[in-house]
C-alpha cells in the first residue's frame, strides 16, 4: 500500500503545482486512515489518484476540496444509501472507465514509447540522450507492469515493475562498466 500511496503523491505533484506540502499530508492522512482501519477490521484502500483527478479537473486541490469529498462520500453512504442504490450498474461501470481513462498518465506512457524509437527527442533530466540499453528496459519495465496490474494484482504489478526497473537498470550499469 505504501508503493501505491507514494505512487499518488508523485502523481499529485506533476498534476497539481502548489506552494503547500498537500501531497505528503495527503499521504499521511491516508497512511492514518488505512492503519485506523485496519485497527478496526477493515482493510486500507487508496482512493487518492480517482479523487486527486476528479478534484484537478473539476477545480479542486486544496484542503476544503478534500474535506468537500469526505462529506459528499460520508453523506452518501449514511443518508443516500437507498437512491444510490438506485443507479445502474452499466451507469456506475461507465463512471468508472471514465475515471479509469482520466487517470492513466497518458502523455507519460506515450513517451515512454517515443523516447524508445527517437532517443534524441527525448533525453535525460540532464538532457543526455538515454542508451538504448536503457530505454528498453523501460519499455520492458512498463508493459512487465502492465500486464501484471491488468491481469494480476495492482499492487504486485507496481512492486514488480519498480524492482525490475532498478535491478536491470543496475545490472546494465555493470556491465557498461
Amino acid at each position: 500500500e505504501n508503493a501505491k500511496t507514494e505512487e499518488d503523491k508523485e502523481m499529485y505533484e506533476n498534476c497539481v503545482p502548489t506552494t503547500y506540502d498537500v501531497p505528503t499530508r495527503s499521504v499521511l492522512a491516508m497512511s492514518t486512515g488505512n492503519i485506523i482501519s485496519s485497527l478496526l477490521g477493515g482493510f486500507g484502500g487508496c482512493g487518492l489518484i480517482p479523487q486527486t483527478v476528479l478534484n484537478v479537473k473539476s477545480g479542486g486541490g486544496g484542503p476544503f476540496s478534500s474535506i468537500a469529498y469526505a462529506s459528499a462520500m460520508a453523506a452518501f453512504v449514511l443518508f443516500f444509501a437507498p437512491l444510490v442504490g438506485k443507479i445502474s450498474q452499466a451507469a456506475l461501470a461507465g463512471i468508472m472507465i471514465t475515471v479509469a481513462y482520466d487517470t492513466v498518465a497518458w502523455g507519460s506512457s506515450i513517451n515512454s514509447i517515443k523516447a524508445v524509437l527517437n532517443p534524441t527527442k527525448y533525453p535525460d533530466t540532464k538532457g543526455r540522450p538515454i542508451s538504448r540499453s536503457q530505454r528498453l528496459i523501460e519499455l520492458f519495465t512498463l508493459g512487465l507492469s502492465s500486464y501484471i496490474c491488468y491481469f494480476g494484482n495492482l499492487a504486485v504489478g507496481i512492486i514488480a515493475g519498480v524492482v525490475a526497473q532498478r535491478g536491470l537498470l543496475s545490472i546494465n550499469r555493470r556491465l557498461s562498466e
